[in-house]
């Protein structure tokens, strides 16, 4: 096994309590080695028997469906070739059309079917070998109430910028590890018109059926984001010379409070997943006041998750988010009153993402996973990330959000249940990798950003418990060098990478 299990006195009890509550469970359930089935020493029941419990049909739902994550999906689309051919001319268009759709050979007519994303539909766009796009599809554009068992809207992930396949997939798994509600994914052949598009992520887009999957239908879902923040084709030969131009002035992404006209906050209300009532821009900006003025965070904070999300976004170090000056990829969940952050695209997490710090970043994988837990901003400040600047500002609530990073290391990645899922699923995308045939990477590159990927999380997890135990100091400026997990050997380019200007 390559992660180290730490297992010193201090998490003894950990392991102990969890091998309790498993033997627990096996008895409360009946036997988890019996499963359902009846004892030796139990009669059966005859199947005609008065007291027999009758079978009661399960709903079936699209969790348990395409997000089984057992074995890769199919889904195929059935576009008019001239649609098709209109898509392929103007991807950035970002036009939707009428499709047919069949998910493991069940077909659902009259979707709507689009090309999105950013910078992995622009670099895309831009990029004369290659035409391979990320997707969105809405299920009940064209028939209202339409969905796939309970899902509205599903986004097929081109892997952009990851030669492992696996970078949103590991950290929305890390996400919900640590307590936090996360889209589901899974691994899906994809096919157009009968010809092969090769393997993609599909992921349930954060809207109506993960509102009503996650929380019972209740809240509104944004995606605060500055307007302005798109790229376009024409852009992207300049930001490859000379990097990333500066961001545009937020109005609401940075979660800043400034006044209470809902008009201040255009970045957030612009941008609603799900339908919101009169109430809940009232509501977001009343929250946002008590955030500055650190009252009532509790009434105002659903706290723990919000500190169980930091914990989770910290440790896999994305760039592409609110914790850099680019204010993209937020998610904010409201409910009566109270916000929650919730995780969205993350396939430049792991430090592939270096917005206007040069390629040279890369070579230094050991201040990379050496970061301070308690200090991941990059290009902006505390007083501009208010979501986040709570936390460290209050020795409970630190204390809290080194807790909760304890408890996701020690439970997912120390204890080797990360290592040992994902050794099964790459044997399993291997040989899809192997003939994808749009891919963005060799087999060989994908086996080389696997490795990498791993040993880059076998590192991180060494210098975050080095930092929670008082071995490496929790801020990086004010760490030594000599005290710092070597991590010289990973090359964080093998992960795929996107990188703007330097040398």
């Amino acid at each position: 096994m390559r992660i180290k299990k730490v297992i010193d006195m201090k998490h003894l009890h950990k392991a102990l309590l969890l091998i309790t509550v498993l033997i627990l469970s096996c008895i409360l359930l009946g036997g988890c080695a019996q499963g359902s089935g009846n004892s030796n020493n139990a009669e059966p029941v005859p199947a005609n028997d008065s007291n027999t419990v009758p079978d009661i049909p399960v709903k079936e739902s699209y969790e348990t469906k395409l997000f089984d994550t057992g074995f890769v999906h199919k889904i195929e689309i059935s576009i008019d070739e001239k649609d098709w051919n209109k898509q392929v001319a103007d991807p950035t268009a970002k036009k939707k059309f009428k499709v047919d759709v069949t998910i493991d050979g069940e077909l659902f007519k009259d979707v709507s079917f689009a090309t999105k994303g950013n910078s992995s539909l622009v670099f895309v766009a831009a990029d004369p070998d290659t035409d391979r796009y990320s997707y969105k599809i809405n299920f009940g554009k064209y028939i209202d109430g339409q969905t796939y068992y309970g899902l509205d809207k599903l986004s097929l992930n081109n892997s952009f910028s990851d030669a492992t396949y696996l970078k949103d997939y590991l950290s929305y798994r890390i996400f919900a590890e640590a307590g936090v509600p996360a889209p589901l994914c899974s691994f899906v052949w994809l096919k157009v018109n009968g010809q092969d598009r090769g393997l993609y992520l599909a992921v349930e887009d954060e809207s109506d059926g993960f509102l009503n999957r996650v929380y019972g239908g209740e809240g509104v879902i944004y995606k605060p984001e500055s307007k302005g923040l798109g790229l376009t084709v024409d852009d992207v030969p300049y930001i490859m010379e000379h990097g990333l131009p500066d961001p545009p002035q937020p109005h609401g992404a940075d979660l800043v409070y400034t006044d209470d006209d809902p008009e201040s906050y255009p970045d957030i209300f612009n941008n609603a997943e799900t339908d919101s009532d009169d109430g809940s821009a009232d509501r977001v900006i009343a929250s946002l006041k008590k955030l500055s003025e650190r009252k009532d965070l509790d009434v105002c904070l659903d706290t723990s998750e919000i500190i169980r999300y930091f914990a989770a976004h910290n440790y896999v170090l994305n760039y592409d988010s609110y914790t850099v000056y680019m204010l993209h990829n937020l998610v904010l969940y409201e409910n009566n009153g109270k916000l929650a952050l919730l995780p969205w695209d993350y396939n430049l997490a792991y430090s592939t993402f270096t917005p206007g710090t040069g390629k040279d970043v890369l070579k230094n994988a050991t201040d990379i996973v050496n970061t301070g837990i308690d200090t991941p901003l990059i290009g902006t400040t505390e007083e501009e990330r208010p979501m986040w600047s709570w936390i460290v500002e209050d020795g409970n609530y630190l204390k809290e959000y080194h807790a909760a990073m304890d408890s996701l290391i020690f439970g997912y990645i120390e204890s080797g249940r990360m290592e040992r899922e994902f050794d099964l699923l790459h044997r399993m995308l291997l040989p899809y990798v192997e003939k994808d045939p749009t891919a963005f990477y060799t087999a060989e590159e994908y086996a080389a950003g696997y490795e990498a990927l791993i040993s880059f999380c076998e590192k991180r997890v060494m210098s975050v418990r080095l930092q929670l135990e008082g071995g490496l100091s929790t801020d990086s400026a004010t760490q030594s060098d000599k005290n710092k997990v070597d991590a010289s050997d990973v090359r964080i380019i093998d992960m795929g990478a996107t990188v703007f200007g330097g040398d």
